[in-house]
C-alpha cells in the first residue's frame, strides 16, 4: 500500500481490483451491472470498499435507451474506455485526471482575491462516475455508426445516492463512427469523432459556483496502428491538489479559474503479441489568473506484452515536467521560491503494471 511517510521512491499497490456482475433482468429487455471497487486508488483514498457501478439498463424504447444508477458520465475517451480491456496506459493523462475525476472537496478558508481557497477532501474520487438517469443509443447506417448520450447526474459525491443541492449536471456526447469490417466489441476497429459537454454547479462554503467541462475528440484503429487525441476545457471550480503538496496539506480550489489540455497519443502492435505506445500531454492549470497558473507536460513511452488471454503486462516511463507559467506574478521570496522548487523537483516516473481479467 502506500507508503505513510514518502520517504520510498517505490511501491507495490493493487491499483484497481475489481469484482462485479452482471447479467439480464429480461433478456434484450432490462439487464444491470455492479461493481465494487476494493484496489488502492483515488476512488477508494476514503473507504476500503466502494461501489463504483450500480446501475439498470432498460431497452424498451427505440431510439432510446435508459440506464439508472451509478455510472460513467458520458464524457471523454479516457473516461468511457474499459481500463482491463482496453487502456494502454498504467496512468491517465494529466488532463483526463485532473478534469475529468471529480474531488468533492468542503472549503475551510475564505475565496481571496485571485479566486482561491483551502478546502479538505472529503471524500474519494469519482472514477469518471455519477448517480443519474442516461438516455442513449446508437443507429447504424452501412458502416456508419450515430450515438449519443444525454445525461442528469448529481454531482454529488459518488458514496452518496442522493444530491447535496438543487443542481443537477447536465453532460451530453455526440459520436459518429465508421467502423471497419463490421467490427464489434471494446477494441472494434474503427475511426471516430466525438465532442461532449458538461454543466453544472457545485456549493462552496454557502455559494453556487459553476463546474463547466467539455471536449473534442478522435480515434482511429486498424490493424496494428492506433492513433487517438482529444482537447479539453474547463471553466469554475478546479481542484488542485495539497498546497504545498504535501501528506496532510490542504487541498488548493480554484472556484472561478479556467484549465485547458490535450494528449495524442498512438500504438503499434509490431508483433502479435507485443505494442508500443507513445503519448504526449499537456495541462494547463488555473489559468484566468497568471499567479496561479502552472503547465504540466508528459511523455510516456509503453511497452505491453500480451502473454496469455486475458492477461497483460504494461511498462511505462513518464518524462514529467511541471513549470510555474508566470513567476513575476507570484510575490518574491519564500512564496515563488518555494513554488519554482516544487516544480523543479517533479520526478520523472517508471510503472509496470499487471493486468489480469
Amino acid at each position: 500500500g502506500p507508503d505513510v511517510d514518502k520517504n520510498d521512491t517505490e511501491r507495490f499497490q493493487f491499483n484497481r481490483a475489481r469484482l462485479g456482475v452482471r447479467g439480464n433482468i429480461i433478456p434484450n429487455r432490462i439487464n444491470y451491472f455492479l461493481l465494487t471497487e476494493v484496489g488502492r486508488n483515488a476512488i477508494t483514498a476514503q473507504r476500503d470498499v466502494m461501489f463504483t457501478d450500480a446501475s439498470v439498463s432498460f431497452h424498451y424504447i427505440p431510439g432510446a435507451r435508459i440506464r439508472a444508477g451509478l455510472f460513467k458520465v458520458p464524457t471523454g475517451e479516457e473516461a468511457l474506455v474499459a481500463v482491463h480491456t482496453s487502456y494502454p496506459y498504467v496512468y491517465f493523462s494529466n488532463v483526463g485526471q485532473s478534469l475529468l475525476i471529480e474531488q468533492p472537496v468542503r472549503g475551510i478558508s475564505a475565496v481571496n482575491a485571485t479566486g482561491t481557497a483551502t478546502a479538505n477532501v472529503v471524500s474519494g474520487g469519482s472514477g469518471f462516475r455519477d448517480w443519474g438517469v442516461q438516455v442513449y443509443d446508437w443507429f447504424n447506417k452501412d458502416a456508419w455508426e450515430f450515438s449519443y448520450a444525454l445525461m442528469a447526474s448529481n454531482g454529488n459525491e459518488i458514496e452518496e445516492m442522493g444530491d447535496d443541492d438543487n443542481n443537477k449536471d447536465i453532460t451530453g456526447r455526440l459520436q459518429v463512427s465508421y467502423v471497419f469490417n463490421k467490427s464489434k466489441g471494446p477494441n472494434r476497429e474503427d475511426v471516430s469523432v466525438y465532442a461532449w459537454h458538461q454543466n453544472g454547479e457545485r456549493e462552496f462554503r454557502n455559494t453556487d459556483y459553476d463546474r463547466i467541462r467539455q471536449g473534442v475528440g478522435f480515434k482511429f484503429l486498424k490493424g496494428p496502428y492506433r492513433v487517438s487525441g482529444e482537447y479539453m476545457q474547463a471553466e469554475g471550480m478546479i481542484v488542485a491538489g495539497p498546497n504545498p503538496p504535501f501528506v496532510g496539506q490542504p487541498t488548493q480550489v480554484g472556484v472561478t479559474e479556467e484549465a485547458d489540455g490535450w494528449y495524442l497519443e498512438g500504438g503499434w502492435r509490431f508483433l502479435k503479441d507485443w505494442e508500443l505506445d507513445l503519448r504526449y500531454d499537456k495541462y494547463n492549470r488555473m489559468t484566468k489568473h497568471a499567479l496561479n497558473e502552472r503547465e504540466f507536460t508528459t511523455t510516456t513511452l509503453g511497452l505491453q506484452w500480451f502473454f496469455y488471454k486475458n492477461t497483460r503486462l504494461t511498462l511505462n516511463y513518464e518524462w514529467r515536467d511541471l513549470k510555474v507559467a508566470n513567476p513575476s506574478a507570484i510575490p518574491p521570496g519564500a512564496q515563488r521560491n518555494n513554488a519554482l522548487t516544487i516544480a523543479d523537483n517533479l520526478g520523472d516516473r517508471a510503472s509496470l503494471q499487471l493486468t489480469w481479467f
